[in-house]
């Protein structure tokens, strides 16, 4: 991402403010995937690449089973907390999340120049956790070290024309470089900035009428950023994303998005896999030529050592088959060397007989061979060398056919393999959450909806503004349970319906918690349900007066949670009575010691082999999350038999 981009994604993440902070992985060495709850929309998942990018995705990576170090570490200071700024440091490619967390102040500082880096830091910018420790010329990027940021360049957006002219006059690089590494453009838009203000790019410093209009093309730029978000493309291939439609491009294709956080998105997963399939089909088919080459290279070194074992077996051949003839020649040049010149034994042994004294060596042609013997060495000695030479070669022989097949199989290993063909991203699928599912609800086996408040301001909430006058209000008799509606919209209400409303507050009440496993329950109408004390009591936020008869029950602390599988799979809860009615897909749980996470989990597997194979990838998709909003507080455990 360069500057443009992180200033126009940090505008955008803007509405992440609020949004409280549910889970953090880290899904690999380089990439973090924080799952958010954004007020009104629901689960959110930001992904942050060290020096790459950051933005909201609906193609999330599968998460690890087992969390990494820097990943707990961000969980214990930020899992939930609530963001309470995001901004870009300067015109860098830095942004800064501000988390607040039980009246505690974090700093999750994303950098995405270079390598890049995540660094956790305290309100005073004392680093507590960092993705990769590194340490630097001007700074420390260590655990305890103070955070600094890196060497900042001059923010063009806060540039006059007196300062603009310096930085040129400082530089020794031509105009297009200068704004490209003095302002931070990156040459990309320092080559738009050239081309919408009709610059010679390669002249070293802009005449006066020229900053102006460098200064005026940079606010335009500024303005227009954020607003035609699109991913640019060549012969189908897309090839960059931008937050506003350049001059530079403009004689290629584009896709337009609505935003630059779903272009990003799209372009890092989607596209960005095809250019990796790409570059790994390139990779394989270079890795495939190589292979030949050695393969090659090995086949001619087998030959020629095959051919010289040969040839020196039968020049040791020829001495044996010729020895008395060569034995006799040995010994007659020996004594003429005592009365005659080299010159003149040559001359007499003919065209047949070479002889080179310096190096001791005759030369000898017998049936179109030349064959050389060492006249220091007897004809035996001679064999014997042209042997051991024969045996060298037959012995680098089995090394070569060794190494020939080791290359052989290598080729097979890497076609077996091939190019491998990844998994494009799934979008998650959502449906658009209605008004009651911040609250804890089911709808009745009769088709009731029926709602819960999760704390005691949703309690208020419900019964302030949500209990109407033909509606029914039902508590579990315990302390702390909590406000629940049956939405009758005027209709008769059935005993089961009641029952069913009944079990459902007893199991998300503190009954849940403590391991009880029936619970006295009653209802009563809405005008019996009041915010006024008796005279001089008072009422805590979430607590009711209930006046007149009470419709007592036995409420059943037991839950079920399904899915409902259609073109996503959609997680409820609520009594068994009422999910077994809506799918075949459900599972019984009561109180037990299995922690949250787990239990969800474990729901999820037990669904999943439940399904259809071809809805199966619909439940994988589902969030633990999820799960887990319909699961009453305390540990659980799934009922068996």
């Amino acid at each position: 991402m360069s500057s443009f981009d992180v200033f126009a994604i940090a505008r955008e993440l803007q509405k992440l403010i609020n949004a409280r902070i549910n889970k953090v992985y880290q899904i690999s060495p380089q990439e973090l995937k924080v799952v958010l709850n954004i007020k009104g929309f629901g689960n959110a998942i930001l992904v942050i690449e060290a020096g790459k990018r950051i933005h909201l995705t609906e193609y999330p990576k599968p998460s690890p089973k087992k969390p990494s170090v820097f990943a707990m570490t961000l969980r214990k200071y930020i899992q939930g907390g609530v963001i309470k700024g995001i901004s870009q440091v300067s015109f860098d490619r830095i942004v800064e999340i501000r988390v607040s967390k039980k009246g505690e102040e974090y700093v999750l500082i994303a950098e995405l120049f270079g390598k890049g880096n995540v660094i956790l830091t305290d309100a005073d910018y004392n680093i507590l956790a960092v993705m990769m420790p590194k340490r630097y010329k001007h700074r420390e990027l260590i655990i305890k070290a103070k955070y600094s940021y890196p060497p900042q360049k001059a923010n063009p957006f806060e540039l006059d024309k007196e300062k603009l002219r310096k930085i040129f006059e400082s530089s020794s690089s031509d105009i297009v470089r200068t704004l490209a590494s003095k302002l931070g453009l990156g040459g990309v838009y320092a080559e738009e900035v050239c081309l919408r203000a009709e610059l010679n790019k390669t002249k070293k410093e802009p005449s006066e009428e020229e900053l102006d209009r460098i200064i005026k093309t940079l606010k335009e730029i500024k303005e227009k950023t954020g607003k035609e978000n699109v991913i640019v493309f060549e012969k189908d291939k897309a090839i960059d994303v931008t937050p506003l439609k350049l001059e530079l491009y403009k004689n290629r294709e584009f896709k337009e998005y609505e935003s630059f956080n779903k272009a990003l998105d799209e372009y890092f997963t989607k596209y960005e896999i095809e250019k990796i399939e790409e570059l790994e089909k390139s990779e394989f088919l270079s890795e495939i030529e190589k292979l030949k080459a050695r393969l090659k290279r090995q086949a001619k070194i087998y030959r020629e050592l095959r051919k010289i074992a040969k040839e020196y077996k039968e020049l040791g051949d020829l001495i044996y088959l010729n020895f008395d003839k060569i034995s006799k020649l040995l010994e007659t040049i020996n004594k003429a060397r005592k009365k005659f010149s080299w010159e003149e034994i040559s001359h007499k042994l003919g065209d047949k007989v070479k002889i080179d004294p310096e190096k001791a060596e005759i030369r000898l042609r017998i049936n179109d061979k030349i064959l050389k013997l060492d006249m220091r060495k007897s004809p035996s000695e001679n064999a014997d060398f042209y042997y051991n030479k024969s045996k060298k070669a037959k012995e680098k022989l089995e090394g070569a056919k060794k190494a020939i097949l080791q290359t052989v199989e290598e080729i097979r290993e890497v076609k077996r393999k091939g190019v491998k063909k990844r998994e494009k991203p799934k979008k998650i699928m959502r449906k658009k959450r209605k008004w009651y599912e911040k609250f804890r609800w089911f709808i009745s086996s009769e088709g009731f909806l029926i709602l819960g408040g999760r704390d005691a301001t949703q309690n208020e909430i419900l019964v302030k503004k949500h209990l109407g006058k033909e509606d029914i209000f039902v508590h579990a008799d315990i302390h702390g349970a909590p406000a629940v509606i049956i939405k009758t919209e005027g209709k008769g209400v059935s005993p089961s319906t009641i029952q069913e409303a009944f079990n459902f507050a007893a199991s998300y009440s503190r009954a849940w918690k403590h391991g009880i496993f029936a619970l006295d329950v009653y209802w009563v109408k809405p005008e019996q349900v009041s915010k006024t004390p008796e005279h001089g009591e008072y009422l805590t936020k979430g607590a009711f007066v209930i006046r007149g008869k009470k419709n007592y029950g036995r409420g059943k602390v037991e839950i079920a949670i399904g899915f409902i599988i259609n073109e996503i799979a959609e997680v409820i809860g609520g009594p068994p009575s009422a999910i077994e009615s809506k799918t075949p897909y459900f599972v019984t749980l009561v109180p037990g010691r299995k922690k949250s996470k787990e239990l969800a989990e474990e729901i999820k597997n037990i669904i999943l082999s439940k399904v259809k194979e071809k809805d199966k990838e619909k439940i994988k998709n589902v969030e633990i999350e999820e799960i887990q909003r319909f699961l009453p507080a305390g540990g659980g455990e799934v009922k068996r038999g």
